[in-house]
């Protein structure tokens, strides 16, 4: 395989370096589209420069040179028991005004969660922890900018939605130093149509040290489940 793949400027989670969300959705759509996929981020993502894949014993490795960034293999998330979908949905727009990450966050540009973009620019995916303890909930309203011929959402970016409403349910409320995606893994179930509104849903499995784990899934006003995602975060040192 000779290929290369160039995270421009803009898929980005923090300001420097791609979304992990997003770029682990580009590999799983060339590395099994249909299926639950794995992502694993050994290092930061650069943006705007040619990054190699490679196929190696059954996995997709994304390089930058020999620094292996992330790689992908199959996957699943048959263990994962989300919670239901959201019965109020003037709460769950109400995230639109509440959440996201605001001009003091280190992702105040993100390409998921972050305030600072843009309507068609950005995802927008508009989140807070709670209502209960080890939870979150997000608001999603998707664009025709994000969306392929048949007006579903592209899978890279139904990845994306799944990626920073986990942060928000696993993090103390008491303790928010940045968590980075460590691995991900998603299964893509029935993408969302331009303009249904959505809601994902985030769920604490867990933790371990700086390891905190995550669900999350997103679904369609109607109770649709679009995606399921299981996230290990990794909490960045004082």
């Amino acid at each position: 395989m000779n290929e290369t793949l160039i995270v421009e400027r803009g898929f980005n989670g923090p300001r420097l370096s791609g979304n992990g969300g997003y770029v682990g959705g580009l590999l799983a759509r060339r590395f099994a589209p249909d299926s639950a996929v794995e992502v694993t981020f050994r290092a930061p993502i650069p943006l705007e420069r040619p990054l190699a894949l490679h196929r190696s014993n059954g996995s997709l490795q994304l390089r930058d040179g020999e620094t292996l960034i992330c790689e992908a293999r199959a996957g699943s998330v048959d263990h994962l028991s989300p919670p239901p979908a959201p019965s109020d949905w003037t709460d769950v727009m109400q995230r639109e005004h509440d959440g996201g990450s605001f001009e003091d966050s280190d992702f105040h540009y993100c390409i998921v969660c972050g305030r600072g973009r843009a309507v068609g620019d950005g995802l927008r995916v508009l989140g807070t922890s709670g209502p209960d303890t080890g939870r979150s909930l997000s608001c999603y309203v998707p664009h025709a900018a994000h969306a392929d011929g048949d007006g579903r959402i592209r899978r890279e970016f139904v990845w994306g939605t799944l990626d920073c409403p986990g942060a928000w349910a696993v993090q103390d409320p008491d303790d928010w130093r940045p968590a980075l995606t460590g691995r991900m893994t998603a299964r893509i179930i029935d993408p969302p149509r331009v303009g249904e509104r959505c809601a994902v849903v985030g769920w604490k499995l867990g933790a371990e040290g700086r390891k905190l784990y995550s669900g999350t899934a997103l679904y369609t006003e109607s109770g649709r489940l679009c995606a399921l995602g299981h996230c290990t975060w990794i909490l960045l040192r004082d």
